[in-house]
């Protein structure tokens, strides 16, 4: 770590300057034996004294009026406690990814949208409750396909029928704009023209959002289901009126989010506003079914591009038009109007673009985070026609990615204090601004050997019958993994007279293993086994303030502040070493349980001896706090390549992934196992996405047509293949031992590798995903005809 680069604020910490003891070793998770052995206790196994049963009823309708509600039947039914819906929650906004939403509408704006909710003494009352209730509605025309919504005006409003940042994001292009595209076109040997769609994906979690809300007439405790307790805290109490330090919000364990759980959505508020009116604690729990409809979910996107190249292969120019489906409702939470083209604009050098993103509103449902939100999207797009470009070049695709290798990232990202600036929706690119760290190259590289990229002209060869094989590969940048605005994380460390160390941070450990790795960090930088630190975390109370683990934020950002914590607290134990080993504290070292002094490590005391010697009721305590990542920075950003090996049945469409190849630029792997299993599952993420998984609706209504896992079709075990991962270190002294986030951005080049190894194959561009059988047996015969 270079010296006072870290981003903390306050006094930056030394150099350790000595080798590493517990980072960059692959440590086992701490909660793995309890959640493979079924002792995990998830917020869904737990049931309070004298709690109620929650359930909603839902709209089946994508957008439409309410005209009447009964709920008298309902309310007639013994064990029912209390019925919310719009006549007595007049005025109440719920904050679903810190958008502001009318809590029951009158008027329905998506399929599954809360009509009303109840509690009842036990879950099958709340059931039938729920199905006393009689609603009438008005069934209104909905807006569906974003393309079709664009060619004519916005629709008038119905009754308090709203579309939350309309105003800001829909319909308005978003545009990162550099040189001058025209006559990079006219300077370019060949161009390239082409469109790309791809489709809505669903999050998949084992565990559906379920919570317990407890209010005791002066404060709520929430057991929730979300990736950030601190985000949950603050809208739950801004939600209900309610004085923040009023409000404690504690998850476990959590069965999976994948940004899904990025802050507390609806139900979570639905069941502390009837634990406020029972007086009594509510649990709620949704079944997969509702999850799907109403759930936020990757959106579905068009994109038009445009490239020209000299004959050498040098990029000439640019051109992007991407339409996104955004749903009912954008906020900087959910929706990232540059995401998309800020991939197109960083990943090449090329000195001429005209780039833009289109937001439009529809009645699907909102859209938001799910694991790396436009990078599988925007990757596809752009690793597709890089390809194509390539083959009409004549040029191998790896070489032709190398020779438009970007040294420098361009200065496109306008962000001010986490909000897309609504009246700056152009940026024009013209200050070139160096990478923190990259070695995009390397990885690249790595990944082209381990696939066997030099079979990749007579793979088609070494194939029987309808049976062909092909290899392709893909490239990314991505900007998860090295935190978002405002850049805010603390964390605290307590060393008491018993030895005991204790870490405090607010996180949530979502399945990445973020309580693994901090408090290796932790233990590093004390000079002690990472199973000497206790920590602390997923509870809001005696913690500071965390951000939610979504988009790879929790290592760059807590990271930070746990290593400053440490190393204070590691200074204050020196302070009482100092005389008893009769050097000054700076003279002083530790590892492995052990302080000594740097000149003679012979001299040296126990680290729980020195303990002994803290007063008992002063332990001593280190705080670290992150800070916001200046704007005359370098570019942060993360890197990764994957190529794949495919083998293709021409007869029926079916797609054998055989194997993958991945290389990911972490900066440095705190924990390599952990790293290499984010791998593995973004890859998972990859196939389903370029494969079979596809949020259908029905053209006509709206409605969501495969709301199971049964048609909503996952890819399982049995579909994966053996992954070769790569782990490509660099120093990076902005962050924690050069340490970025790793998990949002694995699956970004996969679905783009997966169809340029189905070229290689069968030779046909595939440019809608997924790439199911059906669609490429209608390509071969397409091909067949010409």
């Amino acid at each position: 770590m270079a010296e006072g680069k870290l981003l903390v604020n306050g006094t930056v910490p030394p150099s350790l300057e000595r080798e590493f003891t517990v980072v960059g070793k692959p440590l086992n998770r701490r909660d793995g034996v309890e959640k493979v052995t079924g002792h995990a206790k998830y917020t869904g196994d737990m049931k309070l004294p004298n709690m109620l049963y929650g359930k909603i009823l839902r709209c089946p309708h994508p957008r439409a009026r309410i005209v009447k509600i009964d709920t008298s039947k309902a309310e007639a039914l013994p064990g029912v406690k209390a019925i919310l819906t719009k006549e007595n929650t007049k005025g109440w906004r719920t904050k679903w990814y810190l958008i502001p939403q009318i809590a029951f509408p009158e008027c329905i704006t998506y399929e599954g949208q809360e009509v009303a909710a109840l509690a009842a003494e036990d879950i099958s009352i709340a059931r039938r409750a729920v199905e006393l209730i009689d609603v009438e509605y008005e069934v209104l025309t909905p807006m569906l396909d974003a393309e079709e919504t664009l060619k004519s005006p916005p629709r008038p409003c119905v009754a308090d029928e709203e579309y939350p940042g309309r105003d800001i994001y829909d319909r308005k292009a978003f545009v990162i704009e550099r040189g001058d595209v025209k006559k990079g076109f006219e300077e370019a040997d060949i161009i390239i023209e082409d469109t790309y769609t791809t489709q809505a994906q669903y999050h998949g979690m084992i565990q559906t959002r379920v919570c317990i809300a407890d209010w005791d007439g002066q404060n709520l405790t929430v057991w929730d289901s979300t990736q950030g307790v601190w985000n949950s805290k603050r809208v739950l109490a801004d939600s209900l009126g309610l004085d923040r330090d009023n409000v404690r919000v504690i998850v476990k364990y959590l069965g999976g989010g994948f940004g899904s759980k990025a802050s507390s959505q609806r139900i979570s508020f639905y069941a502390a506003k009837l634990s406020m009116v029972t007086g009594r604690p509510v649990k709620m729990e949704r079944t997969k079914g509702e999850d799907f409809v109403n759930h936020p979910h990757r959106p579905h996107c068009k994109m038009y591009l445009k490239m020209g190249a000299k004959k050498d292969g040098t990029l000439t120019a640019i051109y992007q038009r991407a339409i996104v489906n955004v749903g009912v409702a954008a906020g900087m939470a959910n929706y990232y109007p540059r995401q998309i083209i800020w991939h197109t604009s960083n990943l090449y050098q090329c000195p001429n673009a005209y780039l833009e993103q289109i937001g439009v509103y529809t009645n699907l449902q909102l859209i938001g985070p799910q694991r790396g939100p436009y990078s599988m999207t925007a990757i596809f797009a752009l690793e597709s026609h890089i390809d194509r470009l390539a083959e009409e070049l004549g040029m191998d695709p790896l070489k032709f990615r190398l020779n438009n290798y970007a040294v420098y990232g361009s200065d496109s990202h306008e962000v001010s204090g986490g909000q897309f600036e609504p009246l700056s929706i152009k940026s024009v690119q013209e200050k070139k601004i160096p990478y923190s760290s990259k070695k995009l190259d390397e990885c690249m590289n790595l990944v082209s050997q381990g696939i066997g990229w030099n079979r990749r002209r007579s793979s088609q060869n070494d194939t029987k019958n309808s049976l062909k094989r092909g290899i392709g590969m893909a490239a990314f940048v991505v900007g998860q993994g090295v935190g978002l605005p405002p850049y805010n994380a603390e964390a605290d460390v307590v060393i008491k007279r018993d030895g005991t160390i204790t870490l405090f941070i607010g996180v949530v450990d979502i399945g990445a293993g973020q309580l693994t790795i901090l408090p290796m960090i932790a233990a590093e930088e004390l000079g002690v086994h990472a199973d000497d630190i206790t920590v602390m975390g997923g509870d809001t109370k005696d913690t500071r303030y965390a951000p939610s683990c979504h988009a790879s934020r929790a290592t760059p950002e807590v990271a930070p502040a746990v290593l400053q914590a440490a190393a204070e607290a590691r200074q204050g134990l020196f302070r009482i070493a100092a005389p008893m080993l009769q050097v000054k504290p700076e003279e002083l070292q530790s590892k492995y349980g052990k302080i000594y002094v740097k000149s003679d490590p012979s001299k040296s005391i126990s680290f729980k001896t020195v303990c002994e010697r803290i007063p008992p009721d002063r332990p001593i305590r280190g705080s670290g706090s992150r800070a916001p990542t200046p704007s005359d920075y370098p570019r942060f950003a993360t890197f990764g390549a994957q190529s794949v090996e495919v083998e293709v049945d021409v007869e029926t469409g079916e797609v054998n992934i055989l194997r993958v190849a991945a290389s990911q630029d972490y900066g440095r792997a705190i924990n390599p196992k952990l790293c290499i299993s984010q791998i593995y599952g973004g890859i998972v993420f990859g196939v389903g996405y370029a494969l079979s998984e596809e949020g259908m609706f029905d053209p006509k209504t709206g409605k969501m047509l495969n709301s199971n896992y049964h048609q909503y079709r996952m890819p399982t075990s049995l579909d994966m293949p053996p992954i070769e991962p790569f782990i490509v270190e660099d120093e990076d002294p902005y962050f924690a031992y050069s340490a970025k986030g790793g998990g949002e951005c694995s699956n970004a080049p996969t679905p783009a590798a997966i169809r340029n190894a189905i070229y290689n194959a069968i030779g046909v561009w595939l440019n809608d995903l997924p790439m199911t059988p059906d669609k490429i047996v209608n390509a071969i015969r397409q091909k067949e005809k010409r």
